[in-house]
């Protein structure tokens, strides 16, 4: 599968973003523009980020968690869900676990 856009799914105030394969300066002003969408929209109060197909990211895919985190801040939480090795290593050099939760599925 090429998995080149995020899905989403909306439903009792969460928001899944399902990851592209890569997770760089090419989806990520989509995945901004989107998810900032939704959450004023739907009324999120949790966003979680599925990494389950993603294989990289860049910095544009730090900023762009961070910036929904910044969105997010006193309306609810951020999470991360199905981190694969070289993904968890990225979210932690870049301290991303500090201001999002890992979850297992």
């Amino acid at each position: 599968m090429k998995n080149k856009q995020a899905l989403y799914k909306v439903g009792n105030g969460e928001l899944l973003i399902m990851l592209p394969k890569e997770f760089d300066h090419h989806s990520a002003r989509q995945i901004t523009e989107q998810s900032d969408w939704y959450i004023v929209s739907a009324n999120v109060s949790k966003i979680v980020f599925d990494f389950q197909n993603t294989d990289f990211m860049d910095s544009s895919g730090v900023g762009t968690v961070i910036g929904r985190y910044k969105l997010m801040k006193g309306r609810g939480k951020v999470q991360a869900l199905n981190v694969n090795p070289s993904i968890d290593r990225i979210l932690t050099i870049s301290g991303l676990y500090k201001i999002m939760e890992r979850i297992e599925n």
